[in-house]
């Protein structure tokens, strides 16, 4: 009985283990180098010519692209004042950003692909790409 308890305990560390693991992974895969910007696409609501830079505190900076001067911070638009801006991983698959949710489809070092369902539309499933730039 005792032999089964130990076996019992080391799985269990062994899996809260490899999730802490891949939870990390996916969290340093958000996170942007000084020079590296995640182009943002949302298929159902569009938002081309937006840019992303997620840091390890936590948060992140809104960035516009210009052909000519590169890149400028983009936090607040005109009157539009953002709050705290934040970002974090929840159970190994879940993206938030700042209040919402989004499901982490795929993952890698120049692509991430996450998704939601449409806010009006419940059943229609919206595709969110994300591709590193420099």
């Amino acid at each position: 009985m005792k032999k089964l308890k130990i076996k019992l305990l080391l799985s269990l560390l062994l899996v809260i283990s490899f999730s802490c693991d891949k939870k990390y992974e996916i969290k340093t895969t958000f996170e942007t180098k000084k020079n590296e910007y995640w182009k943002y696409k949302d298929a159902c609501d569009g938002g081309r010519g937006l840019f992303f830079k997620f840091y390890k505190d936590g948060s992140y900076d809104k960035y516009n692209r210009f052909i000519d001067d590169g890149f400028e911070l983009f936090n607040n638009d005109g009157d539009l004042i953002g709050g705290k801006r934040t970002w974090s991983i929840k159970n190994d698959s879940v993206f938030v950003w700042d209040n919402e949710k989004y499901n982490i489809e795929k993952y890698g070092k120049q692509e991430i692909i996450l998704s939601y369902y449409h806010y009006k539309e419940k059943n229609k499933k919206c595709i969110i790409t994300l591709n590193k730039v420099k």
